[in-house]
C-alpha cells in the first residue's frame, strides 16, 4: 500500500514536467514558424484619415502610382512596380496609405493594385501570447526538474487544502494523509 501511495506523488512532478514541456514545445513551434520582419512594431505614422491596420503587401501590375492623397487627381510623387513589398499603415475606401517617408509625409495607392502577402505581422495579443508560453514554458519546465516540491505546495496552495479538516485533506491534497476507511485500521 505504501508503494502506491509513493507512486501517486513522485508521478505529480512528472505531469507537471510534461504540461510545461508541453507549452515550451507549443512556444516553440510557433516562434520558429514566423519570420523577424513579422515582429516588427508598426511604424509610428499616425492614421489622420481612415483605419489604422499594419500589414505587408506586394504591388501586382507595372508602373503604379504613388500619391500624395487618396484620390486619383492628387499629385503622383513616384511609382512603384511588381513585386515591390510596402507596408501598409492606413485603409481609407479603396486606398491605403504605405510607409514610403523618404518619398512624402502622406503616400497612397489604390487597393486593387496591391496583394497582401501570405507572412503578415503579428499582432500584439498573439505576441503576448507567444512570449507568455514560452516563459511559462521554460520557468515551469525549470521548476518541475529541479524544485518539484514547489509545484506540490502551489498546488496545496491553489486548492487551500491546508485549511480543510483532516478527514477531507486525503480527497483533495496531492500529499498522501492517512483515511480511516481507505487506508483501514494501521
Amino acid at each position: 500500500m505504501r508503494n502506491l501511495e509513493n507512486r501517486k506523488v513522485s508521478s505529480l512532478p512528472r505531469a507537471s514536467t510534461a504540461v510545461f514541456a508541453t507549452f515550451l514545445a507549443i512556444a516553440l513551434l510557433n516562434l520558429s514558424q514566423t519570420s523577424v520582419t513579422q515582429w516588427a512594431p508598426r511604424p509610428d505614422i499616425a492614421c489622420d484619415n481612415g483605419e489604422a491596420v499594419h500589414r505587408y503587401a506586394e504591388v501586382n501590375a507595372t508602373r503604379v502610382n504613388i500619391r500624395d492623397l487618396p484620390t486619383v487627381f492628387s499629385n503622383v510623387l513616384t511609382q512603384k512596380s511588381a513585386p515591390d513589398r510596402i507596408t501598409v499603415i492606413c485603409e481609407f475606401g479603396v486606398w491605403s496609405r504605405i510607409e514610403l517617408l523618404d518619398v512624402g509625409t502622406e503616400t497612397w495607392i489604390s487597393m486593387g493594385l496591391i496583394t497582401l502577402v501570405a507572412k503578415q505581422p503579428l499582432t500584439s495579443r498573439t505576441k503576448l501570447v507567444y512570449l507568455s508560453l514560452l516563459i511559462i514554458g521554460a520557468l515551469g519546465l525549470l521548476i518541475a526538474l529541479y524544485r518539484p516540491n514547489w509545484v506540490t505546495r502551489a498546488i496545496d496552495l491553489l486548492l487551500q487544502t491546508q485549511d480543510l479538516p483532516a478527514h477531507a485533506r486525503p480527497l483533495i491534497s496531492v500529499v498522501p494523509q492517512y483515511h480511516p476507511v481507505r487506508d483501514g485500521k494501521r
